[in-house]
């Protein structure tokens, strides 16, 4: 299958949060598709955080574009700043919710949408997670820190309590590769 051309582009937003752009394409049998919506956001990461006693810190935060309180992983955007993804990842666990880990693992990448977003969504566990200071205050991201047993957190993903597609895909690939994804 041959990739499309992108004819023109026209970009109606761009900002700190994400770039959004009107394609004008062009198929491989040469059929226009337009305008064709294309958005850019940094990478996020996703991290698996578990501490000693084998538990994986999930957390609660307000979105908006839902009005839900979300059952979630901690993470967020890979800043330009960060010096790499895993540096990035730190620094997300420890500004959101006051964590570090003593090992950290990428274990997956994934894309959120390859028909719309241009980013990938990075799937990363870090064991020995611990509680070393609060979390930055931040109005957009009030959350509230739970420490969950494995087979609680998979048993909320199958039921559907974790909304975000994205942290489950996580979750199950992470807690795969453990042997440890197993619905109760």
């Amino acid at each position: 299958m041959a990739p499309w051309r992108t004819a023109a582009r026209e970009t109606l937003i761009a900002d700190r949060w994400l770039t959004l752009h009107a394609d004008t394409c062009v198929t491989a049998e040469g059929v226009e598709i337009a305008p064709y919506y294309v958005t850019d956001y940094p990478d996020w990461a996703l991290i698996v955080a578990l501490d000693d006693a084998d538990n994986i810190l999930m957390i609660e935060q307000y979105r908006h574009a839902r009005g839900i309180v979300s059952l979630e992983l901690p993470g967020g955007g890979i800043d330009a700043s960060d010096a790499d993804l895993l540096a990035g990842a730190r620094r997300e666990l420890l500004e959101e919710t006051g964590c570090v880990a003593d090992t950290w693992e990428l274990v997956a990448s994934l894309s959120s949408n390859p028909a719309i977003h241009t980013n990938r969504c990075h799937a990363i566990l870090a064991r020995g997670t611990r509680v070393t200071a609060q979390p930055h205050d931040e109005p957009s991201e009030r959350v509230r820190r739970q420490w969950m047993p494995i087979t609680d957190v998979v048993r909320r993903a199958m039921s559907g309590e974790v909304q975000q597609a994205v942290h489950v895909a996580a979750l199950a690939i992470v807690l795969g590769r453990l042997n440890r994804w197993h619905p109760t």
